[in-house]
């Protein structure tokens, strides 16, 4: 919906002024100014970032989505934009394996990233077809707002016909295939993921895990970083360890109760970062649905207690990471009021010491 009497500065936050100017406050108003909570800000973030040539930056939208970014190309994969999800049993791929009746999502995590303000990127990939990750929010404002192309597997290719991406922009992927996207090369890798092996709305019940989910290693000349969706744990993660060097992990984990296998446990996905050897691993999907939330702080202490040659670094919703210059920082953190990225600070200019200006509300 276009918000023709907002205001944005330069960084793309919002205004208030005009809330003092007796305009109505209505629900539809009320839902203009506030969603997504962070406006336009991170667009602007990511588009004004210039990337050095011998590094890699991504930031975390939440779940398992993310923006990557090199000096010639960006990415966007498996970004949710969608709400929380009331699910029936006829299409709840997790009520499906664990035998429940109906499970409810709720969606915890902000939105970060305004999907209706991007206006260019290389490629939009999604590991498979679910919901959280082939969002129809994402797909479809990305579709008329961009030029790039959609990739997947299987069933995930089927869905995007379903939600509107024409056949030339719709590309299907399987393991062992590469993907060149200016200077970042793609290997689709395999996945293990029992959820998504289902017929998902397609109509079509696949033959094998390839047409349900992949994994994605993004090759960079700052560094590799691997993707791999919803995974459970799997011995291919070793292999994948012993034929590839990974510099960043992403993996998924979070809580379940008995009888259901929905999320990797912490052991499980710190399991999954030792078979891959990755040099550092970042946490996803612990923090989106009330049903498996996951703490990130207990995961950051079984890597560090476990893993000597691995390290841990805990993302926070909007954040962005660059490779190898984040590789030790742990636990981001937001920039904090008088910080150089939040406009300094200088007593000297202050309501008490400098200047009386006339401020308003």
């Amino acid at each position: 919906m276009e918000r023709k009497d907002d205001k944005f500065n330069e960084k793309g936050l919002h205004s208030s002024v005009s809330f003092y100017h007796n305009e109505p406050i209505d629900r539809d108003r009320w839902l203009r100014d506030v969603f997504p909570e962070w406006g336009t800000y991170l667009n602007k973030q990511i588009e004004n970032t210039k990337v050095p040539e011998d590094k890699v930056a991504l930031w975390w939208t939440g779940a398992a989505g993310f923006v990557i970014k090199t000096a010639q190309a960006t990415i966007l994969l498996d970004n949710y934009a969608g709400p929380s999800l009331y699910s029936e049993y006829d299409y709840c791929a997790v009520c499906r394996v664990a035998g429940a009746q109906y499970i409810d999502w709720l969606r915890l995590n902000p939105q970060v990233i305004d999907i209706f303000a991007i206006r260019q990127l290389d490629a939009c990939l999604c590991t498979h077809h679910h919901n959280d990750h082939c969002d129809v929010y994402t797909v479809n404002a990305i579709k008329a707002n961009t030029d790039c192309k959609f990739y997947g597997p299987q069933n995930t290719v089927l869905k995007m016909s379903q939600l509107g991406v024409p056949e030339d922009r719709r590309v299907l992927v399987k393991p062992g295939e590469s993907l060149k996207f200016k200077d970042i090369e793609v290997l689709v890798l395999e996945n293990y993921d029992p959820s998504a092996f289902n017929s998902g709305h397609t109509g079509r019940e696949p033959e094998s895990m390839a047409e349900c989910c992949v994994s994605y290693l993004f090759k960079t000349k700052g560094g590799n970083i691997l993707h791999v969706g919803d995974a459970h744990f799997s011995d291919i993660f070793k292999a994948i360890g012993d034929q590839y060097e990974i510099d960043v992990a992403l993996v998924p984990f979070g809580n379940n109760n008995r009888g259901v296998s929905d999320k990797p446990s912490v052991f499980d996905a710190v399991r999954i970062a030792e078979d891959l050897k990755a040099k550092v691993v970042i946490p996803m999907h612990f923090d989106n649905w009330a049903n498996s939330q996951g703490d990130p702080k207990q995961f950051y202490n079984y890597v560090k207690e476990n893993l000597k040659d691995t390290k841990p670094v805990i993302m926070q919703w909007g954040g962005k990471f660059e490779y190898p210059t984040d590789t030790d920082i742990g636990f981001y953190k937001y920039p904090q009021i008088g910080d150089e990225r939040m406009g300094g600070m200088d007593w000297k200019k202050s309501w008490k010491y400098g200047e009386k200006r006339n401020w308003k509300l």
